[in-house]
């Protein structure tokens, strides 16, 4: 959410105001997984491919950090895309609401998010628990950790939501709240 285009005041107090600090951090570590995951996949199939042409053997480990990696890039360009309001809506009921009806109706939608993507990753758990002991053969990481992006992904869209819900509960316009602004994608 750009503080810009934002339609709650401009000096939220409490609630408001940890609920953009959140807004923030999860931007920020979204942003920070993204780039670390293509950094990291990257110089590795780059090291690959500077090993195998210089000694005709490959390293091996560079081709399971894609496994383990991607899941990561995937999870926090998602909660990225919901932090900006850029994922696909259906908006053609908004037309027919007015103000209260759409912002009834976009509260349900955020606890109905918000309960779906915790049971998600609560569910997660168990999924780990079962597949998450599988090894990759070279670099013997198990493969816990490319499903932990699925639950980190659930939990950073789960408590978007929320977060969601007390800008919709503050703003004036409840269809200014996480609306995408294609001026900002440049």
């Amino acid at each position: 959410m750009n503080a810009a285009h934002s339609t709650v005041p401009a000096r939220p107090g409490g609630v408001a105001a940890l609920a953009g600090w959140i807004d923030r951090l999860l931007v920020v570590l979204s942003v920070a997984v993204a780039i670390t995951s293509l950094v990291a996949m990257f110089g590795s199939l780059m090291a690959e491919v500077i090993v195998r042409y210089a000694t005709n053997q490959g390293l091996g480990w560079p081709t399971e950090m894609p496994n383990i990696l991607f899941p990561w890039l995937v999870m926090s360009g998602v909660v990225l895309a919901a932090q900006r309001g850029q994922h696909i809506a259906v908006t053609a009921i908004n037309g027919f609401l007015g103000r209260t009806g759409n912002r009834v109706l976009l509260l349900g939608q955020q606890v109905l998010i918000a309960a779906t993507f915790f049971y998600l990753a609560w569910i997660g758990l168990d999924v780990v628990a079962i597949t998450g002991g599988e090894e990759f053969p070279v670099t013997g990481i198990t493969a816990r950790w490319a499903y932990m992006a699925l639950i980190a992904g659930f939990v950073g869209l789960g408590i978007t939501a929320l977060t969601t819900l007390v800008h919709l509960s503050l703003a004036a316009d409840p269809l200014g709240v996480r609306t995408h602004h294609v001026e900002e994608d440049v």
